[in-house]
C-alpha cells in the first residue's frame, strides 16, 4: 500500500469516525430519549425523580431559613423585647408609684444583655415582686420592701 492510498482511507476512515460520534450517534440518542419520554413507562420515573427534587429543594431552603433568618429574627426581638423593658423601666420612673421601684428599673437594666427567655421568665415574675411588694401586712414585709427598694 502507498502513501497516497494509506493517506485516503485514513481521511476516510477519521470522516466516517466524525460522522458517526459527532452525528449519527447522537441524533440516535436523542430520538430515544425522546421516544421514552413520550411513552408512559417514563411517567412513574419521571414523577419519582421530581418528587426527590422537590424534597430537595424545600431542605435547602429550611437549611438556608434556619442559617440565615432565624438569627435575624430573633436579633430583632431582642432589640424589641430590651427596648420595651427599657420603655417601661422609663415611664414607670416619671410616675409616683413607678418613683419607688428602684428595683424595677435595675432589673430591667440588667435583662438587656440577657436571652429572650430570660426576659421572657423576668416580665412575668417582676408583676408578682411588685404585687408582694404592694402588699401591707406583719412588720417583716414593710422592713423588706424597705430594704429591697421598693418604698421609702
Amino acid at each position: 500500500m502507498s502513501d497516497e492510498t494509506f493517506l485516503i482511507l485514513w481521511i476516510f476512515s477519521f470522516g466516517i469516525y466524525i460522522l458517526a460520534y459527532t452525528y449519527w450517534i447522537p441524533l440516535r440518542t436523542q430520538k430515544k430519549i425522546e421516544q421514552w419520554l413520550r411513552s408512559e413507562s417514563s411517567d412513574e420515573t419521571l414523577l419519582l425523580s421530581l418528587e426527590v427534587i422537590t424534597k430537595e429543594i424545600r431542605e435547602r431552603a429550611l437549611v438556608d431559613f434556619e442559617e440565615f433568618m432565624l438569627p435575624r429574627a430573633k436579633e430583632a426581638f431582642q432589640k424589641f423585647w430590651a427596648g420595651a423593658m427599657g420603655n417601661a423601666a422609663q415611664s414607670l420612673g416619671k410616675t409616683e408609684e413607678g418613683s419607688g421601684l428602684a428595683l424595677l428599673q435595675s432589673m430591667s437594666k440588667d435583662l438587656q444583655g440577657q436571652p429572650w427567655y430570660v426576659q421572657a421568665a423576668a416580665s412575668k415574675l417582676l408583676p408578682v415582686l411588685t404585687e408582694a411588694a404592694n402588699k401591707t401586712g406583719e412588720g417583716s414585709v414593710s422592713k423588706a420592701v424597705e430594704h429591697m427598694g421598693l418604698r421609702k
